[in-house]
């Protein structure tokens, strides 16, 4: 089996700008710096002879290149709700471009359980909260909350195998899937 995931990367010249929010909340698991991305669908445990006609139907997915801002923090779930915070994010501007690609991968792999369930909201994962955030989430959300990146174009997205070890999760590129070039939506 192999855990697998879609996803689009953060740009190596973004990447410090979004590493030195990532401090300040005790008990916070932050991402690291190399897996900073914005998941598509997570694929989870997928037998390795389904691993060719996927790659395939990835490789017919047509969707034009466009352009994306990070604006914002939150948490999931939302401030308010019953339950404690789980995630931190940045949030995604505009996130039609990337609910595009989202639909096309899955009208090419089929429907996705987890978006029938939650759906999709596009956003890429600071760090993870495996006990209630202590106080620190509150002024952080206020400090960050008008964080705003420069714009970058999203021009491929990317079959990504992931492997669990004890120091963290390995992510490695299966393959790559150029989008179309033209002018950027």
């Amino acid at each position: 089996m192999l855990r697998l995931f879609i996803a689009v990367d953060l740009p190596a010249e973004l990447r410090p700008k979004v590493v030195r929010l990532c401090q300040g909340i005790g008990g916070a698991r932050w991402t690291r710096p190399e897996q900073l991305h914005i998941t598509l669908r997570f694929l989870g445990d997928t037998p390795e002879g389904l691993l060719a006609d996927m790659r395939a139907h990835l490789r017919q997915i047509r969707v034009p290149r466009f352009e994306l801002a990070l604006r914002g923090v939150g948490v999931f779930p939302p401030a308010g709700a019953r339950k404690p915070a789980r995630v931190l994010w940045l949030g995604i501007d505009p996130p039609e471009p990337l609910r595009a690609l989202k639909c096309a991968v899955d009208g090419v792999l089929g429907p996705d359980p987890d978006t029938a369930k939650r759906g999709f909201s596009p956003h890429l994962t600071l760090a993870r909260f495996p006990t209630r955030p202590r106080h620190d989430l509150d002024r952080f959300l206020a400090e960050h909350a008008g964080f705003d990146s420069s714009r970058f174009v999203v021009s491929d997205f990317h079959l990504y195998r992931s492997t669990l070890r004890p120091e963290g999760a390995l992510h490695e590129i299966v393959e790559s899937y150029p989008l179309a070039i033209g002018d950027c939506m």
